[in-house]
């Protein structure tokens, strides 16, 4: 492999910036950040006294070019160098795959009316926000948990101004005060806000201490119905939180990093304290990663924290990382306020990074588990249908119509045995009018194969058909068309004929289908991929039909709005019975008058 010429190392300024280091092709292989990029570029290929990284070796070796980007300071190179890393994911980087999205609550007190809400984005807004969760269950759990203690509204303020007579079911199950309709004065209704507020800054034994004291005041003045419903509210309290489990000098809201390394996977577990409590926790898998602890950890802080995520005061940190203050700087402006980022070396917040290490473990554990279970799998299924390789992505095809109509296909892709959602895909078929299966997944392939060398369309181990010799010959003719037929392997799994027999699977070459065991793991496997492409089909016909179900005549009428037509529709029934109707009893309808009864008469053309 040839190594980068001479001039560019030597025509590297020394300057703060950002260094890509690229591949013959032009593709990049690692972007790191520097103070000066001359030195720090220059130790790579030092052949003594430097780089020692256990990784760097096999990155010099593929290393032909070396681009930089100077930037003004330090947090904007590590701005850079994030945003750089996302666009072109480099081999020798960590990449951080989160598909999941993360909801926090949200309180605002300065609204006039305020309501504990769900959101996805955390800003620096002057509002209160708790979480995030990672689990949609602890989510709910918690929100409905605050609602019993501190009984706030969580509608909308559509739904609120419609209950202005009568409170919604909330108000008869105690969840909520109902300031919608007067049930409570605006007095006590903005010192419950303001408890629920310090409950989820983690103040809950300055709340008992207020409530005791309300209890008491109350009681004091002969007021015994109110001194009972602060004494009700310090039960639940009580009750629900464990006062004596809240960590001593833990109160500000932390992350807490942990990471657990074997071999060249790192599992990495976020811990989230909030008040003094832990309330959920993240987890993330990182392959084939060979740097420093400190360089995995400052580089998973960057892609973390790079997102539109809460950020708290205080991040803990198991090793030392480089540039600590310019990351707490940069993540300090995110978040509108100062942030710590912190390796503990005793007390209360060692016991809490001790406790992520292990969690990292734990998960590092059980998903080496499951992996390998799925690898032994896999195995199973080239060993049945004697593919070339273990088939660790495999898609399936699948068509859904009525007649011909309306025609769509499904294709669902499983990796590592585990459906990989976010790369499903559906299609609208559009070349084939009529009943014609074989066309329509001709068009399908066809459209798929076109776009096998785009990023994020790669060739899957395995292509599945759903259906028997025919479907899986028209497979196998899109493959030959587009030259693709020696780099994937081609199969297609057909239903059983009666309700006593097992699905088959077919190969290209072969006439009669594979002899897969019958109940056995793979063939099983096999069938809930196919079952899937099925469902995620099936789904999207449905959608289709019924879109069209609510598209009639009417809607091609000018001045008929969804409301006139409901109104038309509920009445009449059909259009049909509309266009029978006089256009005085049109007229009548609410929302209807002369002029739209006329043009509906007119268009509908009975």
């Amino acid at each position: 492999m040839d190594s980068p010429k001479p001039e560019i190392l030597k025509n590297l300024p020394a300057s703060v910036g950002v260094y890509l280091m690229k591949d013959k092709h032009g593709r990049a292989l690692y972007i790191g950040k520097a103070k000066n990029l001359r030195s720090r570029v220059r130790t790579y290929f030092l052949s003594s006294g430097g780089d020692s990284r256990p990784q760097i070796p096999f990155l010099v070796k593929e290393i032909c070019d070396v681009d930089f980007l100077v930037t003004e300071t330090e947090r904007d190179a590590l701005l850079l160098e994030n945003s750089l890393i996302k666009k072109h994911k480099p081999k020798y980087n960590i990449l951080l795959k989160d598909d999941k999205t993360y909801s926090s609550l949200r309180l605002d007190p300065r609204e006039k009316v305020p309501r504990l809400s769900f959101t996805r984005r955390v800003k620096n807004d002057g509002a209160v926000y708790f979480g995030p969760f990672s689990s949609g269950g602890t989510l709910r759990q918690t929100k409905r948990l605050i609602h019993k203690i501190f009984p706030l509204r969580d509608c909308t303020d559509g739904k609120y101004k419609r209950h202005s007579r009568r409170p919604c079911l909330n108000y008869n199950l105690k969840l909520c005060l109902g300031p919608c309709a007067g049930k409570v004065d605006e007095s006590t209704y903005h010192e419950t806000v303001e408890r629920a507020k310090m409950f989820l800054k983690g103040r809950v034994k300055e709340i008992l201490k207020i409530l005791n004291e309300n209890m008491k005041r109350s009681a004091d003045m002969m007021r015994y119905e109110e001194a009972a419903n602060y004494r009700d509210e310090i039960r639940l309290l009580k009750k629900n939180i464990d006062i004596e489990k809240i960590i001593p000098g833990t109160f500000n809201d932390k992350d807490i990093i942990g990471f657990f390394r074997d071999d060249g996977i790192v599992e990495f577990e976020v811990l989230y304290s909030r008040g003094g409590t832990i309330v959920d926790k993240a987890e993330f898998s990182i392959k084939n990663i060979h740097w420093e602890d400190r360089e995995i950890v400052r580089e998973f802080l960057g892609q973390f924290y790079g997102t539109d995520r809460f950020i708290p005061k205080e991040i803990l940190v198991p090793v030392n990382i480089d540039d600590t203050g310019v990351m707490s700087d940069w993540l300090g402006e995110k978040r509108g306020g100062r942030v710590s980022i912190i390796q503990p070396k005793r007390g209360a917040k060692v016991k809490l990074l001790e406790l992520a290490m292990k969690n990292a473990e734990e998960s590092h554990k059980i998903k080496s588990g499951e992996n390998a279970k799925s690898l032994k799998l896999l195995k199973k299924v080239q060993e049945s249908l004697s593919l070339t390789r273990v088939p660790i992505s495999i898609e399936c095809y699948d068509i859904s119509n009525t007649q011909g109509a309306q025609p769509v296909a499904s294709m669902v892709r499983f990796e590592h045995g585990k459906p990989a959602k976010k790369k499903y895909r559906k299609y609208r078929i559009k070349s084939v009018s009529g009943p014609n299966d074989y066309a329509m997944m001709h068009e399908v392939l066809t459209r798929r194969l076109r776009r096998s060398g785009d990023e994020g369309w790669e060739l899957p181990d395995l292509m599945l058909v759903d259906g028997g010799k025919g479907q899986l010959n028209i497979a196998q003719q899109a493959l030959e068309e587009l030259g693709s037929s020696a780099k994937v392997s081609l199969a297609s799994i057909a239903k059983a004929a009666d309700q006593d027999d097992w699905d088959k699977i077919y190969k290209p070459g072969r006439k009669n289908p594979l002899p897969v065991p019958r109940g056995s793991k793979e063939l099983l496997f096999l069938m809930e991929i196919r079952d899937e492409a099925h469902r995620f089909a099936i789904t999207y016909h449905k959608k289709l039909r019924k879109k069209r179900s609510f598209t009639s005549e009417l809607d091609l009428i000018p001045g008929i709005g969804p409301k006139r037509k409901q109104a038309l529709l509920r009445r009449f029934g059909n259009t049909r019975a509309i266009a029978r109707a006089s256009t005085e009893e049109l007229s009548k309808l609410p929302g209807m008058n002369k002029e739209s009864a006329r043009l509906i008469k007119e268009r509908l053309n009975y």
